[in-house]
């Protein structure tokens, strides 16, 4: 289902679109990985866990460093596929963010090469590239693909799964079947939930195989055995650290338990988050999407291979309807309805030139760019500017703040887990785990599996420190009311408020004095007004 007279290669202006799109991409998956985006709070937890393997031989998450560790966490929701090659990469870089993000950019450059392949397979190089374009200018995929999370991982190895899909249903050999099924079984061992990518392809193969039931039967046996082959290796890996497969089994099913909040929220909640539905609505390439499925259902017989990147569509876009409302999620949805969207827009260029007896050759390219140009989102601009000029993180100002004035003796509570990543020099103690049941921008419903509450005074920190998550999210753990009572405020780093404890401010002011000046004295680094970070002294209200 290639445009009209479109040619098997991208030949002249389409070959020159494709290496500067392939240039800008390469640059938006690895320049300034170190500052932008900021790290937070679940890239924390699974570079934290690759880095636990790495330095101490051990799949877990941080409880207080250095070594207080916790193996297979609930909070490790990100599975080996991602978890293994980031501790690949520390192992062969050093413990490093920029390492397990060189991680993150491959696997993002994948995704977008992924995509590429699947939308050629069907409606030719052309169609391809405006939906890499599309991709790449409608979405936030830049913000989400450079950070250590298993969302575009998994989103990558999906699209190459449906990608080898596409070649098995246009074939008579089962390998690419059973490759697809290799790749859904990665990608559900990035982020479980993409085991639902299993179901399109054995809708397809039982549509296209009905009366022959041994090739059905063969077909479905090869995607099934490769699908299942990355999930049993993940099992077996659990029931070795955790001791049993019963173990193993029981962990998994608690964790779903414990996440399952995050989708199917009519079923886990009794309700849809409007928000989702307003998110999809009001995007245009969810749209054109709907449009080119529309376009090939009525005007032309879809082949099988198209017919499962439909299937997927309309999945996935469900998915997201009855999922919480963060964006990430929604990723899957706009990707798939790239090349669709793309299509259409080919489609009705090729139908106004036919009108014109002899065209030239820009007035097709012309008019599909200015239809893009009038319809299509352009949000992924933005993003990649603050990959150009971002020129700091906030994490790493704070990280500067405390080796300079914190004694490396104290214990630091907190519910920023990044800081147990980018901190090696102090005793960070996080806070236990809490799970999402409900999320709307107003409020936060949290579940606490240990029935007890979290009395944070109790742990015996030295410093308190509080950003986005302790001041938002989890201030019902951190109550205001509490802290004013119980805590000092000391100095606020790019949105972390630095508290140390009422009961012993005078004597931990005064030695925080003194590890700065001596910090200044050795030379180290510079004093942290270089960088306009705030009290660079610390508050001498009880001396």
């Amino acid at each position: 289902m290639k445009l009209p007279d479109e040619p098997s290669k991208p030949l002249g202006l389409a070959l020159w679109f494709g290496l500067l799109l392939g240039a800008l991409i390469l640059v938006g998956s690895f320049y300034n990985l170190a500052n932008y985006p900021a790290i937070w709070w679940d890239e924390a937890i699974f570079s934290e866990a690759a880095a636990n393997l790495v330095q101490h031989g051990r799949y877990a998450f941080t409880v207080q460093s250095p070594n207080q560790l916790v193996d297979f966490d609930f909070r490790i929701s990100a599975g080996p596929a991602v978890i293994l090659p980031v501790a690949l990469a520390y192992k062969l870089f050093g413990v490093s963010l920029l390492s397990g993000r060189l991680v993150a950019g491959a696997y993002l450059v994948l995704t977008f090469l992924a995509l590429f392949l699947g939308a050629r397979r069907l409606w030719g190089p052309v169609t391809a590239l405006l939906a890499v374009a599309l991709a790449f200018l409608g979405t936030d995929v830049f913000f989400w693909g450079r950070s250590v999370l298993g969302d575009i991982p998994a989103l990558g190895l999906f699209l190459c799964a449906t990608w080898f899909l596409i070649r098995g249903l246009e074939s008579r050999s089962l390998w690419p079947l059973f490759w697809g099924g290799i790749f859904v079984g990665l990608a559900f061992n990035a982020k479980e939930f993409y085991g639902l990518a299993g179901l399109p392809p054995l809708v397809v193969l039982a549509q296209q195989y009905w009366r022959d039931k041994r090739r059905l039967t063969g077909s479905v046996l090869a995607f099934v055995v490769g699908a299942a082959i990355p999930p049993l290796a993940y099992l077996a890996l659990k029931a070795v650290i955790l001791g049993s497969l019963t173990g193993a089994i029981f962990h998994f099913l608690e964790q779903k338990k414990l996440l399952c909040h995050e989708f199917f929220t009519p079923l886990t909640i009794g309700r849809i988050y409007p928000e989702s539905l307003l998110f999809l609505v009001q995007n245009p390439l969810f749209w054109l999407g709907c449009l080119g499925v529309a376009w090939i259902w009525r005007k032309e017989t879809p082949s099988p291979g198209v017919k499962l990147w439909i299937l997927n569509f309309c999945l996935w876009s469900g998915v997201y309807l009855t999922a919480v409302y963060w964006h990430r999620f929604a990723l899957p949805a706009l990707f798939l309805a790239c090349p669709l969207a793309a299509y259409f827009f080919g489609q009705v260029a090729a139908r106004l030139t036919a009108k014109v007896l002899t065209p030239p050759r820009w007035l097709a390219p012309g008019i599909i760019a200015t239809v893009m140009v009038l319809f299509s989102p352009v949000g992924g601009l933005d993003f990649f500017k603050q990959i150009l000029i971002c020129p700091g993180s906030a994490p790493a100002g704070l990280v500067q703040y405390l080796r300079s004035h914190v004694p490396t003796r104290c214990l630091i509570e907190t519910p920023e887990y990044e800081l147990a990543f980018l901190d090696d020099d102090h005793r960070i103690h996080h806070m236990p785990p809490y799970f999402f049941v409900e999320s709307t921008p107003d409020r936060v419903v949290l579940l606490n599996p240990r029935k007890q509450p979290y009395e944070f005074n109790r742990v015996g920190a030295d410093i308190l420190i509080l950003g986005r998550f302790g001041k938002g999210v989890f201030k019902q753990v951190y109550p205001p009311a509490l802290i004013d009572r119980e805590w000092h405020w000391v100095a606020q780093i790019d949105g972390y408020d630095i508290y140390v404890c009422k009961k012993s401010a005078k004597k931990m002011l005064s030695l925080m004095n003194q590890t700065l000046a001596s910090h200044q004295k050795d030379s180290l680094v510079k004093p942290a007004n270089a960088n306009n970070v705030p009290g660079t002294t610390a508050d001498t209200f009880y001396q």
